[in-house]
């Protein structure tokens, strides 16, 4: 059965939170240092250090939140070739319309064409049609899920399945993705669904 990770990335809003507090302890410091002359020497020095590493963590951390997702020409072809022994899987899509993730889905889209996967409209009617595209489905959510419909489970959510491979496979490119099990009236049984939302 397709599981979520026992383990996870803390999610972008919180890394973005933690950058800023970093952030301000770091600069709060420094500036401590500078005006109120803490102590003198050595002291000093690994004090405004200690300080400039917290500022600096606190930035990397903001930038890596604010980051796009995004899959290269290289990690589309590692997709396809990681999928490329599940042809004619059908899958279809629900996105969120802020660029980036449709931009993601674009993306992975390309890479799943390329294994030979098969794009379909999504069932829940009309929605987002990307151009040559079938219709995706709207995702008002933050995140990202792989989908997969109770009666489907053994067929695509297994250990070494598409699903399972594919939700490997995302994550080996550094994509925060969730699997999610759903009831069969809750979607289409007949394609694995990949919800992308706003970045968290």
């Amino acid at each position: 059965m397709l599981h979520a990770p026992a383990f996870s990335l803390v999610l972008f809003s919180w890394l973005r939170e933690i950058g800023e507090i970093l952030l301000l302890i770091g600069l709060s410091g420094e500036v401590a240092i500078l005006v109120f002359k803490i102590s003198k020497g050595a002291w000093e020095r690994r004090l405004a250090v200690t300080f400039a590493v917290f500022v600096l963590a606190g930035v990397a951390l903001a930038y890596w939140a604010d980051s796009p997702r995004t899959i290269g020409p290289a990690s589309q072809q590692r997709l396809a070739d990681a999928l490329k022994e599940f042809p004619g899987t059908p899958f279809n899509f629900s996105v969120n319309l802020d660029p980036e993730a449709v931009a993601l889905m674009g993306d992975i889209g390309k890479a799943l064409h390329a294994a030979g996967w098969k794009r379909q409209a999504v069932a829940s009617g009309s929605g987002y049609v990307p151009p040559g595209e079938p219709a995706a489905g709207f995702a008002v959510f933050k995140g990202f899920e792989v989908e997969i419909a109770d009666s489907r489970q053994s067929d695509w959510g297994a250990a070494g399945k598409p699903a399972n491979v594919l939700l490997r496979a995302l994550r080996n490119e550094g994509l925060t993705v969730f699997a999610k099990q759903i009831p069969d009236n809750e979607a289409s049984a007949n394609a694995i669904h990949i919800k992308i939302g706003a970045k968290p």
